[in-house]
């Protein structure tokens, strides 16, 4: 236990925890204080409760970013199996965490664990967001949006009231020298508002259709699939209960390995679409030797311009080359890859690289392989 809230504390220690609780203290405090010039807390019951709805909201909102990062998305354990040995055929097995993924389970290659319902690695949090944390995640989302749009309406109430002051008596004070920490606030409260609104709009799909961001993906290319080839039988998603039920299993507290699906569907309907799909994905991978090295920075200027202005805008990583390398790649961009490659202790790297630093081997010497 000692270990596990260790490594949850060192989740701290990262860009993306450090500059959300700055940014979400900077405004709520930004907030209080030019709020404070014109309504402030003691004067009237209007101005103590103004302050205690923003600090309240803050409070909640706060309380629920710990609780994702603390608690975390919760982890499948290591060497699982399922219960009967027949099943393990429907299954995929993870290499990395030496057992079989459960339904709705998929590996994170940050988190470096196989991750319960997994919904995808938020950077904000420097964690998944899946079935532990996913509850904490979308109430987090929505009181923010809603204390944000109060901070950003005392904020432009405050400007109104500088604007309306000249040639009266003075209400506000606000001296040039604070128009630079108005604007970073207000500027900073809208674009959480716009950010967060559409993280909560696509969120609230997902509940409502009680699927995950990778689940919604593995669906469209199910339906792809069918599209393309009539013959194969329809797809449809286990996990769909309807809106009501959806939310409920959303909110629900159980193992995060076993799961209630429709009745007509099966408990694996989804995994053997899954190792259908990594079966197509398999087939479509190209291998390639490298011919010039990368040392993995986002804006490698030595590969030119164009590489540099079409990087893929995604926080999944970059993977070192060096000249002589075998990478089997398995996404194309018109100047990125995406692909891995096996190190010596065994380990598979994986993540993308420029174009031109790989050559595609000739279909002789892939004979020879």
């Amino acid at each position: 236990m000692t270990s596990v809230r260790q490594s949850s504390l060192a989740r701290f220690l990262h860009w993306g925890p450090i500059l959300s609780i700055i940014i979400y203290k900077f405004v709520t405090l930004t907030t209080l204080y030019f709020t404070e010039m014109w309504w402030p807390c003691f004067g009237s019951l209007g101005g103590f409760l103004n302050n205690a709805l923003l600090l309240t909201l803050f409070v909640i909102s706060f309380s629920c970013y710990l609780k994702c990062v603390i608690v975390g998305p919760g982890f499948l354990p290591l060497k699982w199996k399922p219960e009967f040995e027949k099943d393990q055929q429907y299954l995929q097995f993870c290499r990395i965490c030496d057992g079989y993924k459960a339904p709705r389970v998929h590996h994170c290659h940050k988190c470096n664990r196989c991750v319960l319902k997994m919904d995808h690695h938020c950077p904000w949090l420097n964690t998944c967001v899946g079935h532990a944390n996913h509850p904490s995640f979308v109430i987090f989302i929505f009181v923010s949006i809603v204390a944000s749009i109060q901070s950003s309406t005392l904020l432009l109430r405050t400007l109104l009231l500088v604007l309306a002051q000249y040639g009266h008596r003075v209400l506000v004070y606000f001296p040039l020298k604070l128009t630079l920490l108005w604007l970073t606030a207000f500027g900073l409260a809208i674009c959480l508002i716009l950010t967060l609104s559409l993280l909560l709009f696509i969120q609230m799909k997902y509940v409502l259709k009680n699927c995950t961001n990778i689940e919604d993906w593995i669906v469209g290319k199910a339906i792809s699939r069918r599209e393309q080839d009539r013959n194969l039988p329809p797809f449809i998603y286990p996990y769909n209960l309807g809106r009501l039920n959806n939310i409920k299993a959303f909110f629900s507290k159980d193992d995060g390995i076993h799961w209630a699906v429709r009745d007509d569907c099966g408990e694996y309907d989804l995994t053997i679409e899954q190792l259908e799909q990594k079966l197509i994905k398999e087939s479509w991978k190209q291998p390639m030797v490298v011919v010039k090295e990368y040392n993995g920075r986002w804006f490698p200027l030595m590969f030119g311009v164009c590489v540099c202005c079409n990087i893929p805008w995604t926080d999944e990583t970059r993977m070192p080359l060096n000249v002589g390398e075998i990478v089997q790649v398995t996404r194309f961009r018109k100047y990125w890859m995406y692909g891995h490659k096996n190190v010596s202790n065994g380990t598979r790297l994986r993540g993308w690289f420029p174009k031109p630093c790989v050559f595609s081997i000739p279909s002789t010497l892939k004979k020879d392989k």
